[in-house]
């Protein structure tokens, strides 16, 4: 799965235990500051990611919670 996220991929973050980590490409300083007070407010309960892609589509791991998805996509893609 790492392998096809990083031929897709333009954006990838992950998230575990609530810190952030940029996997690949480079969001920027306001996106990021938005998405660690997203998950300061709202921690995940298990480690996931999400990536946007060359059309600026974002695509969540399947255990990303479905009520912050909407929040994310705004952040990432104006």
């Amino acid at each position: 799965m790492a392998e096809f996220i990083e031929k897709v991929a333009i954006d990838w973050i992950e998230i575990r235990a609530g810190r952030i980590r940029v996997r690949k490409g480079h969001p920027t300083s306001a996106q990021m500051k938005k998405l660690r007070q997203l998950f300061d407010v709202d921690p995940l309960p298990v480690a996931s990611s999400f990536w946007v892609t060359r059309d600026r589509r974002i695509h969540f791991k399947p255990s990303f919670p479905s009520s912050l998805r909407p929040v994310v996509r705004s952040l990432m893609v104006p």
